[in-house]
């Protein structure tokens, strides 16, 4: 339709101008699938194009992931997360080195090194991550009510953060001023080399009619023993106030089952949440 084909070239010209070097990577990706490019680029703008259709078929049926962070000044210092995407979608783990990438006017990009849990057909950077800068990445599905054109999309987003050196250059990227984000997201973010220690939840939403994106950060500072270190994500919005359209009941279920469990304070506790199977219908651990 003439509507789709505009959502479709506002998206794919916005993507080309922020990161050609990773269009350039769906590129590569599309001729080794052997499929049309069109195809494996709106692949990666699934959740955009869904909301600006009004529909959300992941209601009812995604289920979502799980982090946890647990930050104590001695230790433990834990960021844990249980992979949950859908049954159907089969994922693997990336290992890669990129080389340095040459942009039009002459900028030379540096090599990158990341490991990355990935879905089929979708860039890297959308699960957990860790890149040779010592930064460690998880990722929570949110949903929003709408979605803005001409933007850029939580795919390229999330693939563009594995390049980051640090936590704060992480989430300068994500505000992503002069352009702003199509739709809204959360990461979970710490360093192995940040000597602050600190770790950090970020949730953003798109800032509708304006060329940035809007970012809360929730900090999980380090704690003393026998106080409280640890935090939990869902597939909720936890500290940014705004409209949000649930996937389903299982966050709200993981939510009230943390509550029942002890707060955790080692290692085996946080594995211990993350492998509940407590509540028969949403249980934390699935498979």
């Amino acid at each position: 339709t003439s509507d789709g084909r505009r959502i479709y070239d506002g998206y794919l010209t916005t993507a080309k101008a922020a990161y050609p070097n990773y269009v350039e990577e769906m590129v590569g990706m599309s001729k080794g699938a052997d499929v049309p490019f069109e195809h494996l680029f709106l692949l990666n703008y699934t959740e955009e194009i869904l909301l600006l259709m009004d529909k959300n078929e992941k209601e009812g049926e995604f289920k979502g992931c799980t982090t946890v962070f647990l930050n104590y000044r001695d230790g433990p210092r834990l960021l844990a997360h249980n992979e949950d995407g859908p049954t159907f979608e089969q994922g693997c783990l990336l290992v890669a080195h990129v080389e340095p990438y040459e942009l039009p006017g002459g900028k030379v990009l540096p090599e990158e090194n990341f490991v990355s849990f990935c879905y089929s057909g979708l860039l890297a950077g959308v699960a957990y991550s860790y890149n040779c800068h010592g930064l460690c990445l998880t990722y929570n599905t949110l949903t929003m009510t709408e979605a803005e054109e001409n933007k850029l999309g939580i795919v390229l987003s999330c693939r563009a953060l594995l390049s980051a050196t640090s936590p704060e250059e992480a989430m300068a990227m994500m505000k992503a001023d002069g352009v702003g984000m199509a739709i809204g997201d959360s990461l979970n973010i710490t360093s192995t080399r940040d000597s602050t220690k600190r770790m950090y939840s970020v949730e953003t939403v798109s800032a509708v009619g304006q060329a940035t994106t809007t970012v809360s950060v929730y900090t999980v500072e380090p704690a003393d023993r026998g106080t409280d270190g640890h935090f939990y994500h869902y597939n909720l919005y936890e500290h940014h106030r705004m409209s949000e359209v649930p996937l389903s009941p299982s966050s709200v279920h993981r939510k009230a089952r943390a509550l029942e469990m002890k707060a955790p304070r080692v290692k085996a506790d946080v594995l211990a949440f993350l492998g509940d199977t407590d509540d028969p219908e949403y249980p934390i651990y699935r498979y």
